[in-house]
C-alpha cells in the first residue's frame, strides 16, 4: 500500500474512525458488558462514545487500546502504525516530523507499538527443525559494546528460515570476560522459544548458518541506520519489531489488508490483557488492540506492508 493510498484512505478521523469501528465490532456492536446488540451513541465528544441500550455500560473505540488515554487524533496513530510497519520501520525523531507531534508524544507512540509487536512475537514459538546459533550487535572492534545475542530460527522443507527470533540472553548466562553465551543460555532459550517437540541443532564447533548470518547482518545495518544504533536497555524491544516484520514477511501477510483471524474472547473480562493486532474480513485498517483472557493469551499475527 502505498503512502498515497493510505493517506487517500484514512486522512480523515471519521474514515479512521469507521475502520477502527469495522475492525472491532466486524458483526455489529456488542456490548462488552452483557453482549447485548443495541447501543445509543453519543457523538459530542471528540470520539463517539457507545451506551449499551440493556446495561448502560459505556465504552469508546479506544478503550482498551495502545491509544486509550491518547488525545492525539486518530489519524496520527494509523499513520504511526502504517510508518512503523513499513519495510524499514521509523525512528521516533523522524515519527514525530512526518505526524507532527513532539518527540516525547512519537517515541510514546512508537513504545507502544513496539510492545505490541514484542508481546505478539512472544505467543509464538518456534517450530520442526529449530537452529541456534550465537551472534553479537554491536561494534566488534570494541569487545565491550559487542552485545551478545542468540538467534535462532525453524526451517521448512527447502532448509529455509520459517520464523526466527533474535534474543538477549540472561546477563547469568554469559561469560563477561568473553562476551559469549555458556550452554545453559542457549538450552534456556530453546525451552522458552521453541516448541517441545521441535528438533534442536546447536552450532557449536562449526560456522553459523549461513542464511543467519544474513539476518544478523541486516539486523545490524538495519539498527545502526535507522536509530544510529541502540543501547542494551532497549535493544530487545527493537530485536522483536525486526523478526516480527521479518517474519510477517515469509508469511506473505500484511497489516492493513488481509484475511481476518478468529480472535477467541473469553467470559471473564480484565484477568490477563495483551494486546493483539486484527484485520477486518473486508480488507479494513488494522489495530492494535488488548485482547481480553482468562485462561491464556491469545494474539492475531500480523505482517509487514510494503512502501
Amino acid at each position: 500500500m502505498t503512502n498515497d493510498a493510505f493517506l487517500s484512505a484514512f486522512g480523515t478521523e471519521q474514515a479512521c474512525i469507521s475502520a477502527l469501528f469495522n475492525a472491532r465490532w466486524p458483526a455489529g456492536f456488542r456490548c462488552p458488558g452483557c453482549g447485548d446488540a443495541r447501543y445509543y451513541e453519543t457523538t459530542t465528544r471528540r470520539l463517539p462514545l457507545y451506551e449499551c441500550a440493556s446495561c448502560r455500560m459505556q465504552t469508546s473505540l479506544i478503550v482498551g487500546t495502545v491509544m486509550e488515554g491518547s488525545r492525539t487524533p486518530l489519524t496520527r496513530w494509523f499513520y504511526a502504525i502504517y510508518l512503523l510497519s513499513g519495510d524499514h520501520g521509523i525512528s521516533a525523531l523522524r515519527l514525530c516530523e512526518l505526524i507532527q507531534v513532539t518527540y516525547k508524544t512519537a517515541w510514546l507512540m512508537a513504545h507502544k507499538i513496539r510492545s505490541a509487536m514484542s508481546e505478539a512475537d512472544a505467543s509464538v514459538r518456534l517450530t520442526g527443525d529449530v537452529r541456534i546459533d550465537r551472534c553479537y550487535y554491536g561494534d566488534p572492534t570494541f569487545d565491550d559494546a559487542l552485545q551478545p545475542l542468540l538467534i535462532g530460527a525453524s526451517f521448512n522443507e527447502a532448509a529455509e528460515p520459517a520464523m526466527i527470533k533474535i534474543k538477549q540472553p540472561d546477563p547469568d548466562h554469559i561469560y563477561e570476560n568473553k562476551r559469549f553465551i555458556t550452554p545453559e543460555g542457549v538450552q534456556a532459550f530453546h525451552e522458552e522459544h521453541s516448541d517441545c517437540s521441535s528438533t534442536l541443532e546447536l552450532c557449536r564447533y562449526r560456522k553459523n548458518h549461513p542464511a543467519l548470518v544474513l539476518v544478523v547482518k541486516q539486523m545490524n545495518a538495519w539498527l545502526n541506520l535507522t536509530f544510529n544504533g541502540i543501547g542494551a536497555k532497549h535493544l530487545q524491544r527493537y530485536l522483536n519489531e525486526f523478526t516480527y516484520r521479518l517474519n510477517c514477511k515469509s508469511r506473505g501477510g500484511t497489516v492493513f489488508f488481509g484475511d481476518r483471524k478468529l480472535v477467541r474472547e473469553l467470559a471473564c473480562p480484565y484477568l490477563s490483557t495483551a494486546y493483539c493486532i486484527q484485520a477486518d474480513a473486508s480488507g479494513a485498517m488494522a489495530v492494535l488492540r488488548k485482547q481480553i483472557s482468562l485462561e491464556r493469551l491469545a494474539f492475531v499475527p500480523m505482517g509487514c506492508v510494503s512502501p
